[in-house]
């Protein structure tokens, strides 16, 4: 049963949302030769549906923040090593020392977490 409509909860529904159309844009899959997130997901339509449950989104944004967060140090220690090689130094250490990929499941990870919470 989807529940009432608080700023809260359109708030988190939203995050998922664009966390789910993220996933989708980038062809996220957990692992190789995993399922890309695609409408042949359960998770897919879990957090796109505007119908949707609002425990199942939840069941949704937790496992795919898991998935999501297991990607990011893989990311990193390949960006980490192109940094070193190809970048200049930043004077306030603020540059990305990941791959363009690490940066967008970092984003990507951060919605999943104000999704989580706004459903929780």
């Amino acid at each position: 049963m989807k529940s009432a409509n608080t700023p809260g909860l359109t708030t988190a529904r939203l995050q998922a949302e664009l966390a789910a159309r993220w996933l989708h844009l980038i062809r996220f899959a957990a692992f190789p030769g995993a399922p890309t997130f695609s409408p042949s997901m359960c998770h897919y339509h879990a957090m796109l549906d505007p119908e949707a449950d609002d425990s199942t989104r939840l069941v949704a944004c937790r496992a795919m923040l898991a998935s999501v967060r297991s990607r990011i140090p893989i990311e990193d220690f390949k960006g980490f090593a192109k940094f070193t090689e190809e970048r200049p130094k930043d004077p306030y250490d603020k540059a990305w020392k990941t791959t363009r990929l690490g940066a967008e499941l970092w984003m990507i990870a951060h919605l999943l977490e104000i999704a989580i919470s706004g459903l929780e």
